[in-house]
């Protein structure tokens, strides 16, 4: 880019994003999950370890078929257990199982990395300032 304050921003967006998603699907190769799989992950363990899959797809903001497709892979390759909510059966209850807490580390690892790397040459201020800004930006869009 020659000059990096013209030019529209979306298609930067899209660019950033782009390289986020190989970035983190690269380092988890071995882990055998993709990005998305550990963004539902790292939600379900901040709730507790368990949670609904509603709630899922309300955070992801993603649809209903999306969140299937994540939480099932999850499920088959050991990392969720899914089941019928018993106070109400509307609802499908996702649980971390022993392999996902066995990769919680390695996520938070590769998360604190991303940030590291996305935030190299700025100061605490101006992180704090990009996060307001990317903040606003989003709820524009809502």
């Amino acid at each position: 880019m020659a000059d990096n304050n013209t030019g529209p921003i979306g298609p930067r967006i899209k660019r950033l994003n782009d390289k986020l998603r190989a970035s983190g699907d690269a380092s988890l190769a071995e882990s055998g999950l993709t990005f998305s799989q550990t963004m539902v992950m790292e939600y379900i363990h901040r709730c507790g370890g368990e949670t609904t899959q509603k709630d899922v797809e309300d955070h992801m903001r993603v649809s209903h078929p999306t969140v299937v497709g994540l939480i099932s892979r999850l499920e088959k390759n050991g990392f969720l257990t899914c089941f019928i909510d018993s106070r109400n059966r509307r609802n499908k209850i996702v649980r971390e199982t022993e392999k996902a807490l066995e990769v919680e580390n390695l996520m938070r690892q590769g998360q604190q990395e991303m940030e590291a790397w996305l935030t190299k040459g700025l100061s605490e201020k101006e992180i704090a300032e990009l996060k307001r800004l990317l903040d606003i930006v989003y709820s524009n869009i809502e």
